[in-house]
């Protein structure tokens, strides 16, 4: 979109903003102006949003060039962005949701709970309708904020005094969707000295299919990543023949490879129906000339009823334990037994039970219970309140006070179609269903029913819309039976923040030469309690913990919390809790009129095992001509652990684990409640601001120095450390392979393969050292041409350095360091870096008219997995090169808004055109066919809007 600040740091915001309105910049309590600021402080107006056709912080967020890899499009095969759909995040520095602070009016904002993610402020719940301004501090605050400000802070303002009522829309018309709207409505007014502000807001985001870009199917030649080796039709084992897999492969889309390969991906998504809704009240009065209250309410809502996935995930474990085909088998007198017999051409009667060797219940033939896609459904529903209320006192024109208590809580259920495993196996019996009792119905007759696992049971592929050339109706297996095998597996979280600030800030009778010395001090109290519990009995491992639904003979054994569902992994239900509590000072000590040097310290304590800290940070600005701006900061910080990840509990992933010839596996992320520790860092800003006659240009040099990063254990590392090449044989004395389970339970020397594998265990530990450094780049330029007004501007973030040092685990090495920056990280944190990103925008205003130019630029990266060929087969990238490099992304923009001349009320009609050159995203060999941090999956996108005001 070109989004960049109307001017671009901070020093130069008074324009947009009334000094006397603003009390504090981000990043420091102490009373100041923006242009005071010592720090990098980018501001963007409402104004600069509306320019840009910005209809939702996801929008906003994701074109900031100090922004690395953020959640909210569908990347539900990244393993960091399972479990968290629905949520919003910002991630400064590539450094991690969690490593950036999100405030509203100065406030922690709802935070995103979750055991497998969450954790940061959840930019969704933003009631962007109601903004003023929004404000990106790009410099550790932990002295300032606390521990979750490493990377910086994102500062969320509302309007104050609004009156009127403001509405406004958009509609975005968008190739293969049913598009895109958002609706708003802004009311405020004044009763004397009592003003209440109150709106509500509305984004739909409609489902985009992967069928609806080239890049999102390929064949399996051209992207093998899409594809996988258990399918149906399936290949089974038939007693006296031996295997033998079943026909139909290409006629209902799958590929003939010896085995049928599967694709998922035609019943996925590149973007999900999604609804977010947030609702905001806001009331500002006056008590006395001196005292002061403001209130706000905060309603925030996002609902995926919808989540394409696939139709059935394979069986890595059933009645045989853990295995490969789950060991399942299908009795002979199973309707669809025969006929298979019959269609690979077999005369004689089967003799017994039929093994499944390579299969999933659902593959080509599409899901029953979803008539339209042929998907499996996940959800996933948010919703979360926050109330603040904050009391400010000027005891003088030299002191001053605010008490604010904040406290928010957040409600998520998410679910996966998971099928069960004993259920399964008394379907293929023919006694299966919710009204069949196995141990006394008779296979097929009454409630009890069959489940058909052949190629036989389906008319074809509903996504592709392929006919079945082998499918015999009356075999279908219905969907009610369906419902009882496939339940929703998932977990209900809740999480309740409290927060108390206390703060003085005021100046002291010292002046040495450029105004008075200014100081803050306060104390900060931060209750968290969180709360997790399984969706269904099923679910819960603590009361199936076993592969056989209702038994529990397994406890103690290797198969203890495995659970009852042949791919998913269940929970157990938790509630945690962790107080922090903190103090901090600053000062601000103007040396002339043109050096200023600030200090802060924070202290803070998390209790128990992680224990406290104290950290320091230091600042200074110089201005040695009035052009010229030299600024430069110094901190520490600290950052304690989660409650959800120092808990008990386990969750699961799915990842696609190069061992393992790339199929997906489950990743188990368990927490560590014992050995988690804090992480510790070490940051440093130098910058120039240049400003003369309506030119701005600045240059800041950051960087971050990690030690003892929180994190999770490699999962690929693990994997690939007992299993060097893919598919091929397990070093069963790998100090790591007591991490994966293997089928038959056991790692057997000389036998196992990664083809073996069926879960990796991964936890949450304190990891290794982290060093990132770059380069900020704003320059801006404005004039007058004719009766309008020009600007020209471009914003740029430059990652010169992203290093991570050797990962080692209980002594030994897991993996060796490396540098992340150009490089994709699809197997690894911290995710794609892209050396470059940049935006940059032409602006020209005039007699209500505003036109504007926008280009985003990211620069391209490599596919690292190709390095020494440790995930490529040959060096043409496992015969192709689909995705090797994934190339740099330019996309373009034009917007147009135009204020209508009428008199009784204020209206405006904007218009725009993303990306209209209809750039594709970057190929990637990932199986959407693109790296989602890379690049627009929407394609050209025409915006219509309009606002009115009263």
């Amino acid at each position: 979109m070109g989004v960049a600040p109307g001017l671009a740091h901070a020093q130069d915001a008074a324009d947009e903003v009334d000094p006397k309105s603003v009390i504090v910049v981000t990043g420091s309590y102490i009373r100041g102006t923006p242009e005071d600021a010592a720090v990098p402080v980018d501001v963007y107006s409402s104004a600069d949003l509306a320019q840009n056709g910005v209809s939702s912080p996801l929008e906003f967020i994701k074109d900031l060039p100090e922004v690395g890899s953020v959640l909210g499009d569908s990347n539900q095969f990244s393993t960091n962005a399972q479990g968290n759909q629905g949520f919003g995040s910002i991630n400064l520095r590539n450094l991690g949701p969690t490593r950036t602070l999100v405030l509203f009016n100065g406030r922690r904002t709802l935070t995103a709970p979750g055991a497998v993610g969450g954790g940061f402020g959840d930019t969704n719940a933003i009631p962007l309708f109601a903004l003023d301004r929004v404000e990106i501090l790009k410099d550790g605050a932990a002295a300032t904020y606390g521990s979750d400000a490493i990377a910086g802070v994102a500062n969320f303002i509302t309007k104050k005094g609004f009156e009127g009522v403001e509405i406004q829309g958009d509609y975005d018309f968008i190739k293969g969707s049913d598009n895109n709207y958002t609706a708003s409505i802004l009311v405020g007014q004044n009763f004397g000295d009592l003003n209440i502000m109150a709106g509500f807001g509305w984004q739909h985001r409609s489902e985009l299919p992967s069928t609806a870009r080239d890049y999102g199917f390929q064949p399996y030649d051209v992207n093998p990543a899409a594809w996988s080796a258990l399918a149906t039709p399936g290949a089974f084992i038939v007693p006296g023949v031996g295997l033998r897999p079943d026909v139909g492969c290409a006629e209902t889309g799958g590929t003939p490879d010896g085995i049928c390969r599967f694709s998922f991906i035609p019943f996925d998504n590149l973007i999900e129906e999604e609804d977010r809704y947030q609702g905001y009240v806001q009331a500002d009065i006056d008590l006395t000339d001196s005292f002061r209250f403001r209130g706000e309410f905060t309603y925030a809502q996002t609902d995926l009823d919808r989540i394409g996935t696939s139709p059935g995930y394979p069986p890595l474990q059933g009645p045989g334990g853990a295995q490969l085909g789950g060991g399942f088998t299908v009795d002979p007198a199973n309707p669809g037994a025969q006929v298979y017999a019959n269609q690979i051409g077999l005369t004689a009667p089967i003799a017994g039970p039929i093994g499944i060797f390579l299969w999933r219940p659902f593959g080509n033939l599409g899901n029953p219970t979803d008539p339209g896609r042929g998907s499996g459904r996940q959800t996933a529903n948010n919703r979360a309140f926050r109330l603040s209320g904050t009391l400010e006192k000027d005891f003088s024109e030299t002191l001053r006070g605010q008490l604010s208590m904040t406290w928010a809580t957040y409600e998520r259920r998410r679910s996966s179609p998971g099928v069960v495993g004993s259920r399964l196996q008394d379907a293929l019996n023919g006694l299966g269903g919710a009204d069949c009792d196995p141990a006394t119905g008779t296979p097929g007759v009454g409630g009890c029913q069959w489940f058909n696992p052949f190629i036989n049971a389906g008319p074809g592929h509903p996504s592709l819309g392929l006919t079945n050339p082998f499918y015999v109706p009356g075999n279908e297996n219905s969907p009610d039976l369906v419902e009882f095998l496939q339940i929703d597996n998932g977990v209900e979280e809740t999480e309740d923040t409290f927060v108390v600030d206390l703060i003085f800030s005021g100046e002291l009778g010292i002046d040495l030469g450029g105004g008075p010395v200014g100081w803050a001090a306060g104390a900060q109290y931060r209750q968290l309690d969180f709360l997790s519990r399984p969706l269904t009995v099923e679910s819960n491992l603590d009361i199936n913990p076993c592969v056989i639904l209702g038994d529990q003979s397994c406890i103690g054994g290797s198969l203890d919390g495995a659970g009852s569902f042949i791919f998913l992994g269940g929970s157990r239900p938790e509630r945690l809790a962790q107080n922090v509590k903190a103090v901090f000072a600053e000062v601000a000590v103007p040396i002339s009129d043109t050096l200023e040097i600030t200090a802060a310290a924070r202290f803070e304590d998390y209790g128990g095992s992680i224990g406290s800290t104290f950290n320091p940070k230091g600042a200074v600005r110089w201005e040695p001509v009035d052009w010229l701006v030299l600024r430069g900061s110094v901190g520490t910080t600290f950052r304690g652990p989660l409650a959800a990840q120092v808990s008990n509990n386990a969750n699961t992933a799915l990842a696609a684990i190069n061992a393992a010839n790339g199929n997906f596996k489950a990743v188990d992320i368990a927490g560590n409640p014992t050995d988690l520790g804090p992480e510790k860092a070490f940051s440093y800003n130098l910058g120039a601001v240049v400003d003369f006659s309506g030119f701005t240009f600045s240059v800041d040099y950051w960087s971050f120095d990690f030690k003892d990063e929180i994190t999770t254990t490699d999962a690929q590392a693990i994997a690939s450390s007992v299993v060097p090449t893919a598919g091929g044989l397990a070093n069963c004395s790998s100090p790591f392979a007591s991490l994966i389970t293997f089928d038959g339970g056991a790692c057997v020397q000389g036998t196992t393969t990664g083809l073996n594998i069926s879960r990796v265990l991964t936890q949450w530990v304190n990891g290794p050292k982290t060093k990132t450094s770059g380069l900020d780049f704003a320059a801006s330029y404005t004039t007058d041409i004719g009766p309008g007004v020009y600007t020209i501007g471009v914003n740029a973030s430059h990652t010169l350095k992203y290093d991570i040092g050797d990962f080692n685990l209980d002594g030994n090495l897991l993996r060796a360091g490396f540098s992340a920056v150009g490089a994709a990280n699809l197997d690894r944190l911290p995710g794609t870096i892209s050396p470059w990103r940049a935006n940059a925008f032409i602006n020209y205003n005039v007699a209500g008219l505003n036109l504007r130019y926008g280009a985003t630029y990211i620069a391209g990266v490599r596919d690292e997995r190709c390095d020494g060929l440790q995930f490529c087969a040959t060096t043409n990238f496992g015969g192709t090169n689909f995705g090797r490099n994934i190339s740099s992304y330019m996309q373009h923009d034009v917007h147009a808004a135009y204020d209508l001349p009428i008199n009784a009320f204020d209206a405006q009609l904007q218009f725009s055109v993303e990306n209209f050159t209809n750039e594709d995203a970057s190929a990637a060999r990932l199986p959407l066919g693109y790296n989602p941090f890379v690049g627009n999956t929407l394609g050209r996108v025409f915006r219509l809007g309009a606002k009115i005001g009263f």
